[in-house]
């Protein structure tokens, strides 16, 4: 029977970052901030209209509100804040539509205009990084409309015909096409960004694992042009994270509440091979991989296989609903923070369905087993 009922909440709101012209640009302005401006034209308003411009975490996806405008009848706004170093913003639009800037020193009075209601389009003057931000953001939407759109709907077409093993193919081309995805995003990357500050904006979507040497390059490179500023170091813990959680390696540790309430924690569970599968009840691929997921339990649980399922919602009712629905037997974790969970931050996980297989040591031995690939791995395992 399909489980196919949400539309799936695809990972985005990735920003680019342009690249300051020489190193005294660059350093923060810790002794005294400076007075910044952002403001521009909406051409379609709703009734009791705001702007609301916030910092934006791009390892959290967490916003941190700095001001808000009310919109003219003109269609007119300022947002105003102060300036320290350069950063990732977001501009909501009327809680409709928003657009990720990119801000660095000196690009004091930006000029933002805004079309339609929802995913219109952005015109940006006056901060050059926020432009190159535009140019990522087409790329991606471009890509994932070749790449990934087709796989979703062949997912969504099959889950309408009550088709599993059309489903199990999908879900399976759907990841595949995902990490193709990622694979582009990171080329653009690499070609058109290199020690751009637009790299810490870019960050939603590395992956590591094949990529990990890219990534450490990447990051050593423009290290070596923005050897202060914060986002350094912010890339640069996240390829140690990468590295942390590369084949081979033991795993890092996962302590969180379960269900209950109670603590459980991943090293207690000894000598069987462990899926950790990284889910969320609002995730519809997720959901799409459970039937493929409660077969490979009954198959080889009793074989000395395990799954440890963590979630990254953020509400707890959710949360549960879900397990319950869908019948999920295997032990299940969250702290319910979202993307901010802290064990989503130590495996790096910026999409999901993730998972990482280990063995009864601990160390890892595959990554993002789906489907047909999950079941001829844990043959071979465990025959």
């Amino acid at each position: 029977m399909s489980i196919f009922n949400k539309a799936f909440l695809f990972i985005s709101s990735i920003v680019v970052i342009g690249l300051m012209a020489c190193q005294t640009s660059e350093q923060p302005t810790n002794q005294s901030t400076t007075h910044y401006t952002i403001n521009g034209k909406v051409d379609t308003l709703i009734a009791d209209g705001t702007v609301i411009l916030s910092l934006f975490d791009p390892i959290s996806q967490v916003k941190t509100p700095l001001d808000t405008s009310a919109i003219a009848a003109d269609g007119r706004y300022e947002l105003h804040f102060e300036f320290a170093e350069p950063d990732l913003y977001r501009v909501d639009f009327q809680k409709k539509q928003y657009v990720m800037l990119v801000i660095a020193e000196g690009q004091n009075n930006i000029q933002l205009d805004v079309e339609g209601i929802s995913k219109g389009k952005a015109t940006i003057k006056g901060s050059t990084d926020s432009e190159k931000l535009l140019a990522y953001d087409a790329f991606k939407a471009e890509s994932n409309a070749r790449l990934v759109k087709p796989t979703y709907d062949a997912m969504r077409a099959a889950s309408k015909k009550n088709d599993h093993e059309a489903e199990i193919t999908a879900v399976q081309n759907y990841a595949h096409a995902s990490e193709a995805h990622r694979v582009e995003l990171l080329d653009f990357t690499a070609k058109e960004i290199g020690t751009s500050i637009a790299l810490f904006g870019s960050m939603l979507r590395w992956t590591g694992d094949e990529e990990v040497d890219r990534l450490d390059k990447l990051v050593q490179d423009f290290k070596a042009v923005h050897p202060t500023l914060k986002m350094t170091k912010v890339m640069e813990d996240k390829v140690n994270r990468f590295k942390k959680i590369a084949m081979g390696v033991t795993t890092p540790a996962i302590v969180l509440p379960d269900t209950s309430g109670h603590t459980l924690d991943l090293a207690t569970i000894k000598g069987k091979y462990t899926l950790i599968d990284f889910w969320a009840s609002w995730c519809t691929p997720c959901l799409l991989q459970i039937p493929d997921l409660k077969e490979a339990y009954a198959e080889f649980q009793p074989k000395g296989f395990e799954i440890l399922g963590v979630s990254v919602d953020s509400k707890g009712d959710r949360w549960k609903k879900s397990i319950g629905k869908y019948d999920m037997t295997w032990p299940q974790v969250s702290d319910l923070k979202g993307w901010g969970s802290t064990s989503a931050a130590d495996y790096n996980v910026t999409f999901i369905p993730f998972n990482v297989l280990i063995d009864g040591e601990g160390k890892i031995i595959a990554k993002n087993l789906h489907s047909k690939a999950l079941k001829a791995k844990l043959t071979a395992l465990l025959k």
